[in-house]
């Protein structure tokens, strides 16, 4: 994000203009279309601003506004890290799961290992190496080393290895298949590999 706050009261003051632009759009036009993602920056901004409160109403309201919304990867670290810090470990370690899944270069810039392209489709931009260079450094800078120590256990833990190694298997295989209904086939095993994840209730 160009420009990210740098004080508490730009943080608040930021969060509360996209929050009233959101609101206003859905008043005047029925629903909310979003078009420069405000509400995917949003989470970058409450990540950073810490205040788990107004994290946790803001989380609810974007599952109710938006439930089938698929996101994008800054959302889905911040969001992880989030739910961790409110003790919500059952939904931080999905979503970190789809943050591995949404961009395979992110978890690694953060734990900050060395970077290496996969020989593999990209659907979008969004899951492309040099998308990490967008993550702004407050977020960055805002994970504490706990945190760090967490993701990196999961990220190497046995359930992610193995659902990272299928889908990179797939989105290669998918650069080679042209016919539509192996890729149809490919894709539908590549939506539901978080199913394969073990989490206890």
């Amino acid at each position: 994000m160009t420009n990210f706050p740098d004080s508490h009261k730009k943080l608040t003051s930021r969060i509360s203009s996209y929050k009233s632009a959101l609101t206003k759009e859905k008043r005047e036009r029925g629903c909310i279309r979003d078009g420069s993602g405000k509400r995917y920056l949003l989470f970058s901004l409450l990540f950073v601003l810490n205040n788990l409160e107004k994290s946790k109403q803001y989380f609810e309201w974007f599952k109710n506004e938006f439930p089938e919304d698929r996101g994008e990867p800054l959302q889905k670290l911040c969001w992880a890290i989030s739910l961790h810090r409110l003790g919500n470990e059952n939904e931080a370690k999905t979503k970190l799961a789809e943050l591995m899944l949404s961009n395979l270069y992110v978890i690694p810039f953060v734990l900050n290992h060395e970077l290496k392209k996969y020989d593999m489709w990209h659907s979008s931009n969004w899951e492309e190496m040099d998308y990490v260079h967008y993550i702004p450094g407050q977020v960055l800078d805002g994970i504490t080393s706990q945190e760090i120590k967490w993701i990196e256990s999961l990220y190497n833990s046995f359930e992610f290895r193995r659902i990272r190694k299928r889908y990179i298997q797939i989105y290669h295989d998918l650069q080679h298949t042209k016919e539509l209904n192996e890729r149809t086939e490919l894709l539908d095993e590549a939506y539901s590999l978080l199913k394969m994840l073990c989490i206890k209730s």
